[in-house]
């Protein structure tokens, strides 16, 4: 993907934390994704395909024909087709952003582009985390140099 040239837009940003979702997802074990912090909760594989699920809902209200390309991922997906779901639901989610913030609209967004923006990303960063702090508590973190990398924006 060529580097956006400054200042990036959201639909930028929104690429870059796409990446960093993959980055996370790249870097777990099959144990890692294996992991559920209790017997009722999504596992660390689950939780990361709700990220995915999360952007085919919206994507919805933006298409609904365009939103029934992406599959839902449902319990216990492969790895490999996680990363194809991201990679394909974050390509949709950031065509959408971009072109919400060209037209100054976005449908089901009353707050407009930058407040689901935010949402979206906020979203996002709170699954990140939980999965981190899971996987911490679990005795099965990421190692340390990866867990600052993925807060590097810059070179990512």
């Amino acid at each position: 993907m060529p580097e956006p040239t400054e200042p990036y837009s959201l639909a930028d940003t929104w690429l870059l934390n796409n990446r960093v979702n993959l980055m996370l997802l790249d870097r777990l074990t099959p144990q890692q994704l294996a992991y559920t912090a209790s017997p009722r909760a999504r596992n660390i594989a689950g939780q990361i395909a709700h990220l995915h699920n999360v952007r085919g809902m919206w994507l919805e209200v933006r298409s609904p024909s365009l939103a029934k390309s992406l599959p839902k991922l449902e319990k216990g997906p492969p790895k490999e087709s996680i990363r194809a779901a991201l990679e394909a639901s974050g390509k949709l989610m950031g065509e959408w952003i971009a072109e919400s913030e060209k037209t100054g609209k976005m449908k089901a967004a009353k707050r407009g582009v930058a407040v689901f923006f935010g949402y979206a990303l906020a979203h996002e960063a709170h699954h990140r985390g939980q999965i981190l702090l899971h996987l911490k508590y679990a005795g099965m973190p990421v190692d340390r140099d990866f867990s600052y990398a993925i807060w590097d924006w810059q070179k990512i």
